[in-house]
């Protein structure tokens, strides 16, 4: 049985958003004593914005970048104006959706999914010239081809037939071969 194994799996926005979280902490760029409130104001945005979605399945139209911006801001502010977050921690929160989310929706590797897997790495220096030679050295040219063929008609006798059924015999050679041969 064949696997198929990709390196790129799909990871869930709040799993992007926490691991982003986690590797900020790791570098310091945020304070590891803010880690718990960052999380857990994630987790409540997360689920604002699943319910939210839900609940607008009957519009067809997602909304804009500008306007999931503009969402995401306005949550972080409710998660301040609950407590849950300092100011401080709110800039640090919005510093990691912008990093999460700053290559569009699907982070660095764009957008995986609907149309099959993502495409193979770029042709290596000689790689193109291998496959056009590859081709040509099959042992038979085109030339060759036709100068069999040519031969082959020659030798074939042609049978044709008359209105009244009687039939005539000749050998022929197409003039198309002797011109290209």
């Amino acid at each position: 049985m064949t696997s198929i194994s990709s390196t790129n799996a799909y990871q869930s926005p709040l799993a992007r958003l926490q691991s982003t979280l986690q590797s900020d902490i790791s570098t310091g760029s945020i304070q590891s004593s803010s880690q718990s409130a960052l999380a857990s104001a994630l987790e409540n945005i997360d689920e604002t914005l699943s319910s939210n979605r839900s609940s607008d399945t009957a519009s067809s139209k997602p909304p804009s970048p500008d306007e999931m911006k503009e969402k995401i801001a306005d949550l972080i502010q409710q998660q301040v104006d609950a407590g849950t977050l300092t100011s401080d921690q709110a800039d640090d929160l919005a510093k990691v959706f912008d990093e999460t989310f700053s290559k569009g929706p699907h982070g660095a590797g764009g957008a995986q999914g609907a149309g099959g897997p993502p495409p193979g790495p770029p042709p290596q220096d000689g790689d193109s010239a291998e496959a056009t030679d590859s081709s040509s050295s099959s042992g038979t040219s085109i030339a060759d081809m036709l100068k069999e063929l040519q031969e082959a008609l020659a030798e074939s006798s042609q049978t044709s037939y008359s209105a009244d059924g009687s039939s005539t015999s000749s050998n022929s050679t197409s003039y198309l071969f002797d011109l290209v041969a």
